[in-house]
């Protein structure tokens, strides 16, 4: 059983300990909630404003729109089989490096094609509720800047008519012109005409042109674009742009699919360009040399008498044309080896020269194809970019490595034309018998097939180069067109509206959240909440603050029915019921002491008034200010004079009726004042006299009424606590902290303290403190009180009722 009992009072201890913890913590939330519950109509009203202002905002802001588009790049496995790989022998096919190409697409340098193929370095803007929209190919008029700017400009223009206009610049001074008329600008003249679009509903509406500069409205663009690959090892490259007009992003990437496809045409002709140039200018050399050699050949064969000896000499002759080859490869060869070593950066290298030696060049055109995506990337990036280096790096192995091909080629045919020398020697001394003429003969013949087979090979390559322009295909196929896409991408106005509503809801939530956390610094009592959540001391009520326009200290009236009124009523209902359970002989009074932490806390204000409205209910009432430091009573009521409590509990007034001031305030309502100030309050305190004015009051009195000093300043208020039967503890909005209610609590559980109940007295009913459940104001007619009930010790029984308030006659003598 003992067992049990321990646990109980560990268990309690434990309970005791967490609900002062929880009191020390910060926030409240249940109170939070509960003034978020309060206050609906704010959170309603900031939603609303919100709402509405996230409705503008969405209803101002641009809306922006995506087009997609995806395309096939021709890569060399994917061209197997096309009319190009007829002349793969020829070095002349192209390979595209797939992951350089989302480069190319992307760069400015293709964008600006589009820009002036669309004319987007002008754009139209037309005014919609709140914001300006992109009128694109839906504009009225149609500018033409008749000059390129630098920079950019605005242009408004507002029809007047169908004939005339009204335009400014930037936010310059309103002028009027005519269409079709060249319009003279700050920025340049430009050239103002109707579209097929202009109708009777653009009179007097405002176009917004915006004029730029082609090259920073492709960078603009490009940057709006996506390219990416499908994935990884895939040809299809995936395109998207976002802007402010579905049919111009569409028209973008159409028209950028194009332009890239045309300047992939241009880059693998510009090799042809270039090989055709070089074998034009061989052709017409070898064409005036060949027509010499053949007068030559004419002449000495019309003076030859022995011609017979032609065909002899065909073997000599082949000797010798072997090696006239042999010599015009190494000529060739060390004219391309001169030209490439001597050209300058950025420069491709022709093929197709008759060179006959397909692995330089193939390692030529390999050299071509780098040099032309290094061309393309160089005009979107810095010489800083790790790419640009990558491929500047490349591009002087791969030249190197040509002119060391080179150099062993030209090692190869000077070898070959050694052993050729040597076998023509041993043909010439075998002719050493043969005329002088025919020898001339020989020799000019020879040169004469060495320059026609050269002839006749540079005419074949040209024609096989041509043929490669002519059927030169574009590097992409598209997959999937662009197509206008209606709906925007922009965040739906129901979303941002939604947002507005969320924000709305938040903000009252924030501000009330910043109020009471700023409230949980404060330590100190201001609520009858606040004290429950601290200790278990029974609380007899509740009374507001006094209204600012109330004069005086007595504030209780026997007819009116305001919250101050309502309160006391209360607190002596309440009081009724304390007393009721109280172990007293018949027709004792109730001895009732009123006390408090610190002085101003309201407590002789509190008795006062309490007595009066026990007055109101006939029944007989007497105050004793035992203040005998202050006597802050006595001046409340003015009543003071030399006699009272002080005469009395020293002796020099043995008789107590004359020491009591009756009637003084209202009938049935006595004071005993307290008299002159004695210099020893505490041995007066402790006199056998005390003892005997209490026991005579309580005969002659229905309540008996003692205002104390402060508890705990002096030890006056502890004697005068011997005598009473209930102790009213005033305790004052915002001056006693929380943690004095625990040792309150200690003083009462140690029974220093008769029957301890506490008054809280001057609260503010503030919606932003937490109570919210105590408003005061009731109409006539009704019953009132909290309903709480309260028991003596800890652990107690308690129960809860309201005490008629009817009025009674008193039993004691008046």
């Amino acid at each position: 059983m003992q067992e049990i009992v321990q646990e109980d009072l560990v268990a309690k201890a434990i309970a005791e300990e967490k609900k002062k913890k929880r009191a020390r913590t910060g926030v409240k939330w249940d109170r939070l909630f509960m003034a978020c519950a309060y206050n609906w109509y704010w959170f309603v009203l900031s939603m609303i404003v919100c709402s509405c202002i996230a409705y503008l905002y969405a209803k101002s802001q641009p809306q922006f729109y995506v087009a997609k588009s995806s395309i096939l790049i021709r890569s060399k496995d994917s061209a197997q089989g096309t009319p190009s790989m007829t002349f793969s022998d020829l070095g002349l096919n192209t390979v595209n490096y797939i992951p350089n190409e989302p480069h190319k697409l992307k760069s400015s340098r293709v964008m600006e094609v589009v820009v002036n193929a669309l004319g987007l370095n002008v754009q139209y803007f037309g005014h919609m509720f709140l914001r300006d929209v992109n009128i694109y190919k839906d504009t009225p008029v149609q500018v033409t800047p008749l000059k390129e700017v630098s920079g950019g400009y605005s242009l408004t223009i507002v029809p007047k008519n169908a004939e005339e206009f009204e335009f400014k610049v930037n936010q310059g001074q309103w002028k009027k012109a005519h269409f079709g008329n060249k319009v003279n600008t700050e920025y340049g003249p430009v050239s103002i005409t109707k579209t097929d679009k202009f109708n009777d509903s653009y009179i007097d509406y405002s176009v917004i042109v915006v004029v730029s500069n082609p090259t920073s409205t492709a960078r603009s663009f490009a940057s709006m674009m996506n390219v990416e690959l499908a994935d990884a090892h895939s040809d299809v490259i995936n395109l998207a742009i976002r802007g402010q007009n579905p049919q111009m992003c569409a028209d973008i990437l159409n028209t950028l699919v194009v332009a890239y496809n045309q300047e992939g045409i241009n880059d693998m002709n510009q090799v042809a360009r270039n090989t055709e140039a070089f074998i034009a200018e061989r052709v017409n050399d070898l064409a005036n040399d060949l027509s010499g050699v053949d007068n030559e050949v004419a002449i000495l064969t019309a003076n030859s008498v022995n011609s017979r000896m032609w065909g002899s000499e065909n073997n000599t002759m082949n000797q010798i044309n072997n090696n006239e080859n042999a010599a015009l490869e190494i000529s060739l060869a060390s004219q391309i080896r001169s030209a490439i070593a001597g050209m300058g950066p950025g420069e491709l290298i022709p093929v197709n020269t008759g060179m006959n030696n397909t692995g330089i060049t193939t390692q030529i055109n390999q050299y071509n194809e780098a040099m032309q995506d290094y061309q393309k990337i160089a005009a979107a990036s810095s010489p800083e970019n790790p790419v640009m280096k990558e491929l500047n790096s490349t591009l002087t192995s791969q030249k190197k490595a040509i002119l060391a091909s080179l150099d062993n080629y030209i090692g190869t045919l000077r070898t070959r034309q050694g052993q050729t020398q040597r076998m023509q020697s041993q043909a010439q001394s075998s002719m050493t018998a043969n005329p002088s003429h025919e020898k001339a003969i020989t020799e000019v013949t020879r040169q004469q097939k060495i320059k026609e087979q050269l002839y006749l090979y540079l005419l074949n390559k040209r024609e096989e180069n041509a043929l490669q322009m002519a059927i030169t295909e574009p590097n992409a196929k598209v997959m999937e067109p662009a197509i206008p896409n209606p709906v925007p991408v922009t965040a739906p106005l129901s979303r941002i509206v939604l947002t507005g509503m969320v924000i709305g809801l938040l903000i009252p939530a924030l501000i009330l959240y910043a109020v009471f956390w700023y409230y949980s610094l404060d330590k100190t009592i201001h609520t009858r909440r606040e004290i429950e959540e601290v200790c278990n001391i029974p609380i007899l009520g509740e009374l507001p603050a006094k209204k600012s326009n109330v004069t005086g200290e007595i504030v209780v009236n026997e007819t009116s029915n305001d919250r101050m009124n309502e309160a006391f009523r209360i607190v002596r209902n309440n009081l009724d019921f304390v007393t009721i359970n109280q172990n007293k002989s018949d027709g004792e009074a109730t001895v009732i002491q009123f006390t408090s932490t610190m002085s101003g806390e309201g407590k002789s204000f509190v008795a006062v008034n309490l007595a009066l409205s026990y007055t109101y209910v006939n029944k007989r009432v007497i105050v004793v200010d035992l203040d005998l430091r202050k006597g802050k009573f006595s001046e409340y009521v003015g009543v003071q004079d030399g006699k009272g409590a002080s005469a009395f509990l020293s002796g020099k007034e043995p008789d107590l009726h004359k020491v009591i001031h009756r009637g003084a305030i209202h009938e049935g309502f006595d004071i005993i004042s307290v008299g002159a100030i004695p210099p020893n309050p505490t041995a007066l305190l402790l006199s056998d006299n005390m003892t005997k004015m209490v026991e005579q009051l309580k005969k002659e009195y229905d309540y008996v009424i003692l205002d104390t000093v402060p508890y705990n300043l002096i030890a006056d208020a502890a004697i005068v606590n011997r005598h009473v039967d209930l102790t009213i503890y005033v305790v004052r909005d915002g001056r006693v902290e929380q943690q004095y209610m625990y040792e309150l609590e200690n003083l009462a559980k140690e029974q220093k303290i008769k029957n301890l109940t506490i008054l809280v007295n001057d609260i503010k009913v503030s919606k932003t403190r937490y109570n919210y459940s105590y408003a005061y104001g009731y109409g006539k007619g009704y019953g009132y009180g909290y309903g709480y009930g309260y028991g003596y010790g800890y652990g107690g029984d308690s129960g809860g009722y309201y005490v008629d308030d009817t009025p009674k006659e008193s039993n004691k003598p008046v």
